[in-house]
């Protein structure tokens, strides 16, 4: 507050000074007396520190109440205006970091201001999901992605054996849970995996068996990735369609396999898919991009495969094929497998079924 200015013209009628304030009366009252010292003492307390938030866009009020409530607690209180201002400093960061990576976190560091209040900042980091696999290998004990290849892989595999010549792609390879088992029975495999440190262990693996693979560490949906025309009898995408960020890379995928398989060839892969009449609303599917666990609809399954020389010939729950099939020890594959399958990576919901599964779907190249 300005202080007050009293001011005299020289020539000008004589001002009368204003009257002096009452002598303020004295507090003793212990109630009163408290709060003020409190009051005070809030002004003694300094407080720094950061919170990290998941880029979920549609989380932006969430994060902003969370917010609110921790300098509450701190008393730092921020005014209904602060934090609207909060609000329209946070979205483009969450909504940037969100459309570069869906494991992109936004962080918010917050430190005491020379007023007895607090500035803070936010900004984005991206990480990506190779990033992520990356901190799986340096803090999780192998096998990472279990040690059974899955069965309704074999199966589709062995429906083969009429061909003379039956060459495999596998996608998304990981550390060469089917890549390996599959040139074992000795088929043709090409593995390709995004993340470097798997591709390695793949190669190496390759090399001390002499088995027929070859190992290339891309991306299924980079632009400079081809297929050999009509050269695959089966390709195989498990556990990679939950990582896609929505049907325009599920499309871009299936057109791929378009290029690469034979007249006759077959594409397994397996998805979330939602549940018959359930229609998941924009948070739910921003959630389960970052939960690894992305939810397609059949209409967006439709629109991936429209007008592409596919057909689906197949479609099953994976987690009770594969609990049926897999030998005793091999079940479950690995300590994450029952929850993230079940839908409840995304939807905790312990007792109780989710409103999507993870389904194998088997298509034929037309």
């Amino acid at each position: 507050m300005k202080p007050q200015v009293i001011e005299f013209k020289v020539g000008s009628p004589l001002q009368r000074p204003p009257s002096p304030a009452p002598t303020p009366s004295i507090v003793t009252d212990p109630a009163q007396l408290n709060d003020a010292i409190m009051a005070r003492f809030h002004s003694r307390i300094y407080t720094r520190g950061e919170v990290v938030l998941p880029a979920v866009p549609s989380l932006v009020d969430y994060y902003v109440q969370g917010l609110s409530e921790i300098f509450v607690a701190i008393g730092k209180p921020f005014t209904e205006e602060e934090l609207e201002n909060l609000k329209n400093i946070l979205l483009p960061q969450l909504e940037d970091g969100f459309r570069a990576s869906p494991h992109s976190n936004v962080i918010f560091r917050y430190d005491p201001s020379e007023t007895g209040g607090i500035t803070y900042n936010v900004s984005h980091v991206i990480a990506s999901m190779t990033d992520q696999y990356k901190t799986w290998v340096e803090t999780r004990e192998p096998p990472l992605f279990g040690s059974h290849p899955d069965t309704k892989l074999l199966e589709v595999a062995k429906s083969l054996h009429h061909l003379p010549q039956i060459n495999i792609l596998d996608i998304g390879a990981g550390t060469g849970r089917n890549t390996l088992p599959l040139a074992r029975m000795g088929y043709s495999v090409d593995a390709l995996e995004v993340t470097p440190v798997f591709a390695e262990q793949i190669e190496a693996a390759a090399t001390a068996e002499e088995l027929p693979i070859r190992v290339y560490n891309a991306d299924i949906l980079g632009p400079l990735v081809r297929m050999a025309p009509a050269y695959y009898s089966l390709a195989v995408a498990a556990e990679v369609v939950s990582h896609f960020r929505d049907a325009d890379q599920l499309r871009l995928l299936l057109a791929k396999m378009c290029d690469g398989l034979h007249s006759g060839g077959l594409f397994l892969f397996n998805t979330f898919m939602a549940i018959d009449g359930y229609e998941p609303d924009q948070l739910t599917r921003e959630m389960s991009e970052i939960n690894w666990s992305t939810i397609f609809t059949r209409e967006d399954i439709a629109y991936a495969m429209n007008d592409l020389p596919l057909e689906l010939i197949e479609e099953m729950p994976v987690y009770e094929y594969e609990k049926m099939n897999l030998p005793a020890e091999a079940w479950p594959p690995t300590g994450w497998f029952d929850n993230w399958a079940n839908g409840r990576d995304l939807f905790w919901l312990p007792e109780q079924k989710t409103p999507m599964e993870l389904r194998w779907l088997l298509c034929r190249r037309l």
